[in-house]
């Protein structure tokens, strides 16, 4: 048993010396911001006046009832419709920055929502 133990041991250490992982901060070089273009809908009120004609009760006796020949014709009437429309335009946002670092001959990236001035990558060995 003890040798099954001292085995898995000397295996495991033997892993552990050739593979293993080392955290770095590398500095920013360079920092670009990164836009995103949206459509943004703003609604507004658009109103208009139509005539329209009202069927008259024959009881009404109202002075607005105009007869001809005995025939009720109609009661006119200005009516004021409104509608929502949507104008669109477009805007920019700013979404985050696109930092840029340096390792050697490698170059990396890292997106995030402020500027940094290094960044931290785990390089594995």
């Amino acid at each position: 048993m003890k040798k099954i133990i001292a085995a898995i041991a000397v295996l495991g250490l033997g892993v552990s010396l050739q593979a293993g992982s080392v955290s770095c901060d590398f500095p920013v070089i360079k920092c670009e911001p990164v836009w995103k273009t949206v459509i943004k809908k703003v609604p507004k009120k658009e109103c208009w006046d139509e005539e329209q004609k009202s069927a008259i009760d024959f009881k009404d006796s109202g002075s607005d009832i105009c007869k001809s020949e005995g025939i009720v014709v109609a009661k006119k009437c200005t009516v004021t419709k409104c509608r929502t429309v949507y104008e669109s335009h477009e805007e920019k946002v700013l979404v985050g920055y696109k930092n840029t670092a340096k390792c050697g001959c490698t170059t990396f990236s890292k997106i995030s929502n402020r500027k940094l001035k290094f960044i931290t990558t785990t390089i594995n060995f």
